[in-house]
C-alpha cells in the first residue's frame, strides 16, 4: 500500500493560501443563506412583479430537522437561476413561483413550480412555451362555465383544485365531476367543501372531501354520497383508542399536550406511532424536555422550536430517544425565556429606532436569547445605526426551517419588518442590517 504524506508546513501553506484568496470575497465568508433568498425575492417582487415565492411548497419527505438546510441553499439556486431567465424574458407575468422538483403550470395561468436544478435555458423554454392570450382566456372561460354548472348540480359552492395540480389536470377534474348525477330525492350533499388533487387522500376535516382529478364521474358520485361523518369517524374511533391505551403516558409521563396523526397515514400508522413514542417516554430523560403537540407522519422527524415535534410513524423508541435528546431540558428553556425576557426589555428604545422582536412560531428559546445579545452587541459596535424608513420592527426568525423562510419571504408585513436569522454570526448580523442603514447627510 502507498502512503501519501502531506508535510505540516506544506499543507498549512495551501491552507493558508486558500483561506488568504477566500478572504476577497467577504460575500462567501460571511454568506447567509436565509439573507440571499430574501434579498433574490425582493428582486422578484420589484423587477417582475411577483408576490409570492414559497420554496418545495409541496414538499413531504423532508427527512430530519437538519434535512431542511440542503433544501433552503437548493432554493437559493434555483431563484437565482429563475431571476437570470425573467430578465430574458418577454413573460413577467407570473405572481406566484414555487421553486419545487419540478416544472408546472398551475392555478390558472399566473402560478408556476420551477425545479430547484433547471439551467437557466430550461427555464426561458418553460417560460416561452405557454399559451397565447387568446388560449388562456378560452381556457379560464370553460374554467368558469364548467364551475357555474357543478355548483348549479352539485349544489356546492366551496370547490376548487390544489395548486399542486396542473391546470390541464384540473380541467379533466372539472370535466369528470361535472358529469356526476346525484338522486333527485337529495337535496344537498353532507360536504362542505371538495378538492381536486392529483391523488385522493383522506380529508383533514369531516366537511371535507378530497377527489383525484382522474377519477371517473362514477367514483366520484360514490364519495360524494358519503356521509362526511360515517367518513371520518373511523379515525376518531381511532384516536379515542390511541387516547384510551396511551393517555395515562402521554399525559402523566410526558405532560404531552397534543397527540396528532397525519391525514395521509393509516390507522394502523398511527397506532404504531404511538406505541413508539409510548416507548420513548420510558427514558426519564426524553420526559424532561417539553413537548407541545406531537404529529406522527410517514417521513419526517423534526424538532419545531422548544415544544414541538414531528415524528416518523416507524421511528423506533430508541432512534426516537436518541434524535430528542437535542431538544433542550426544560429548566434550560425556561432560564432561556427568562433570558431572552429580560434582554428584549434592554432592546426598548434603541437609538436604532428599531422595535426589536422574537419569532413566536417554532423558535427555540436559546436562539431568542442569543440574538437579543447579538443585537445589543451590534448597537454598541454601531452607536451612529439609524434604520431606513419604513422599516421600523427588526424580527429574528429561523432560517434553517422550510417553514419559518417560507413565512419571511411572504409575511404580509414585510413592508416594515425585517427579518433576520436568528443563527447569524455578528458578521453576518452586521453586513444584512447595513443594507439598511439611513444615509448620512
Amino acid at each position: 500500500m502507498v502512503k501519501l504524506i502531506m508535510s505540516t508546513k506544506l499543507f498549512s501553506r495551501i491552507f493558508l493560501t486558500f483561506w488568504v484568496g477566500f478572504l476577497f470575497f467577504p460575500s462567501l465568508v460571511w454568506s447567509n443563506t436565509f439573507h440571499q433568498l430574501l434579498a433574490e425575492k425582493q428582486k422578484l417582487e420589484k423587477q417582475f412583479g411577483v408576490q409570492t415565492l414559497e420554496c418545495f411548497p409541496f414538499i413531504k419527505n423532508i427527512g430530519f430537522t437538519e434535512d431542511q438546510i440542503p433544501l433552503i441553499e437548493q432554493c437559493l439556486k434555483g431563484t437565482r437561476t429563475l431571476n437570470e431567465a425573467l430578465s430574458d424574458s418577454s413573460n413577467s407575468d407570473y405572481k406566484v413561483v414555487g421553486i419545487s422538483n419540478r416544472f408546472l403550470r398551475t392555478a390558472g395561468f399566473h402560478t408556476i413550480l420551477i425545479p430547484w436544478s433547471a439551467t437557466k435555458d430550461e427555464i426561458a423554454k418553460f417560460l416561452t412555451e405557454g399559451r397565447s392570450h387568446e388560449e388562456q382566456t378560452a381556457f379560464l372561460d370553460k374554467v368558469r362555465a364548467l364551475k357555474q354548472e357543478i355548483s348549479r348540480k352539485l349544489r356546492i359552492q366551496q370547490f376548487y383544485c390544489s395548486q399542486e395540480i396542473s391546470n390541464e389536470d384540473c380541467l379533466k377534474g372539472y370535466e369528470n365531476l361535472v358529469l356526476v348525477r346525484l338522486p333527485a330525492t337529495l337535496k344537498t350533499i353532507g360536504w362542505q367543501e371538495i378538492i381536486i388533487t392529483p391523488i385522493r387522500t383522506p380529508p383533514d376535516s369531516p366537511g371535507k372531501l378530497v377527489l383525484s382529478f382522474d377519477e371517473s364521474p362514477a367514483e366520484m358520485r360514490k364519495h360524494l354520497l358519503k356521509d362526511p361523518f360515517q367518513t371520518w369517524k373511523p379515525r376518531q374511533e381511532m384516536y379515542e383508542k390511541i387516547q384510551e391505551k396511551y393517555s395515562s403516558v402521554f399525559k402523566n409521563k410526558m405532560q404531552l399536550e397534543n397527540f396528532v396523526c397525519a391525514v395521509d397515514i393509516s390507522m394502523e400508522e398511527c397506532e404504531q406511532g404511538a406505541h413508539n413514542l409510548a416507548g420513548a417516554s420510558e427514558d426519564t430523560g426524553f420526559r424532561m424536555r417539553h413537548w407541545g403537540q406531537v404529529t406522527i407522519n410517514r417521513f419526517n422527524t423534526l424538532i419545531q422550536g422548544d415544544f414541538h415535534a414531528f415524528i416518523r410513524y416507524d421511528l423506533p423508541a430508541e432512534e426516537i430517544q436518541k434524535y430528542f435528546s437535542l431538544k433542550a431540558i426544560k429548566t434550560h428553556v425556561a432560564a432561556k425565556a427568562s433570558l431572552a425576557t429580560k434582554l428584549e426589555g434592554r432592546t426598548k428604545n434603541n437609538p436604532t429606532q428599531l422595535r426589536v422582536v422574537c419569532d413566536l412560531v417554532d423558535l427555540r428559546s436559546d436562539l431568542c436569547a442569543s440574538s437579543f445579545e447579538t443585537f445589543i452587541r451590534f448597537v454598541k459596535q454601531n452607536r451612529d445605526y439609524r434604520v431606513q424608513s419604513p422599516w421600523d420592527t427588526l424580527m429574528f426568525v429561523d432560517g434553517t426551517q422550510l417553514n419559518r423562510v417560507n413565512f419571511a419571504l411572504n409575511s404580509g408585513s414585510r413592508d416594515t419588518y425585517l427579518y433576520i436569522d436568528a443563527n447569524s454570526s455578528d458578521k453576518e448580523f452586521s453586513n444584512y442590517l447595513d443594507q439598511f442603514n439611513r444615509p448620512t447627510n
